[in-house]
C-alpha cells in the first residue's frame, strides 16, 4: 500500500480535507491523518501536540472547546480545523484513512464517529499508546490496528513486536531505518503487518523490496511509480 503522509502536504494543507481529496486524484491506496480532541470530546485533525504551528496558539487541542476552536482560523490555509467527521465525509471512494490517534483520550470518539459513518472496513487505526490500540481491538475488532514505535536495537525490536502482539495489535509501524528483511519476516511469522513512513523523497525500493506491506510518505507519485515498476 502506499499512504499518502498527512493527506499529501506537498500538495495541500496537512491534515486538510482537500489533501485528504487529493488524495484520492493522486491514486494512492490510503490517506493518513492525525486525531486529537477538544475539550468537549469532538475529534479534530492536528497532529502537534499544541496548535502553535497551526495558528499560534500555545495549547493543546484538549483544552479548547469545539466552538472556540473553530473560531481559529489556520494559518497555512485560512480555514477551519477539520473534524474527523468531516474527513470521513471527504474520504474518496477506492481510498483507506489511516487514522493516527495522537492522544489516546481520542480513541473512543473517534470510534464513534467511524461507526457512525460506517467505514470499519475502510479505515485504519494507528497509536502508539497500547491502551488506545487495546480499545480499538475491543471496539472494532474487524478493523485493522496498528502500535507504532520507533526503535534502535534488536532487543528493542523483538519487544515492541511482543508488545504488538499483547495489545492486540495485527500491525505495526516502525522507523523506515528499521526496515530490514530480518524485521518484517519476524513480524509477519507473529501475524503482523508492516508499515513505516520515509522522510526522504528518494527512491525507496530497497525498504519495499524488504516486503513491507505499505509505505506512508511525502511523495506518493514516487513510491507509487516503485511499486507499479515492482509489479511490472
Amino acid at each position: 500500500m502506499v499512504i499518502a503522509h498527512r493527506t499529501c502536504p506537498l500538495h495541500e494543507a496537512e491534515n486538510s480535507l482537500a489533501g485528504i481529496k487529493r488524495a484520492g486524484v493522486l491514486g494512492v491506496d490510503g490517506v493518513e491523518i492525525d486525531v486529537r480532541i477538544t475539550r468537549d470530546g469532538i475529534p479534530v485533525l492536528v497532529h502537534d501536540r499544541t496548535l502553535w504551528r497551526y495558528c499560534r496558539l500555545p495549547l493543546p487541542p484538549r483544552w479548547l472547546s469545539f466552538d472556540r476552536l473553530r473560531r481559529i482560523k489556520r494559518r497555512d490555509n485560512g480555514l477551519q480545523i477539520p473534524t474527523l467527521d468531516e474527513a470521513l465525509s471527504a474520504l474518496p471512494d477506492g481510498v483507506v484513512m489511516a487514522i493516527e490517534v495522537k492522544d489516546p483520550r481520542a480513541a473512543v470518539p473517534a470510534i464513534a464517529e467511524i461507526r457512525r459513518h460506517g467505514v470499519e472496513g475502510r479505515v485504519l487505526l494507528w497509536a502508539k499508546s497500547a491502551q488506545a490500540v487495546r480499545v480499538f481491538a475491543r471496539e472494532l475488532p474487524h478493523t485493522e490496528r496498528a502500535l507504532l514505535r520507533d526503535t534502535w536495537s534488536a532487543r528493542a525490536n523483538r519487544r515492541f513486536l511482543e508488545d504488538a502482539t499483547d495489545c492486540d495489535a495485527d500491525a505495526v509501524s516502525a522507523h523506515w531505518n528499521r526496515i530490514t528483511p530480518g524485521f518484517v519476516a519476524d513480524a509477519h511469522a507473529m501475524g503482523l503487518r508492516v508499515y513505516s513512513m520515509t522522510r526522504d523523497a528518494g527512491d525507496p525500493a530497497s525498504r519495499l523490496a524488504t516486503g513491507l506491506d505499505g509505505v506512508i510518505t511525502d511523495w506518493p507519485e514516487l513510491a507509487l511509480a516503485t511499486v507499479r515498476d515492482g509489479l511490472a
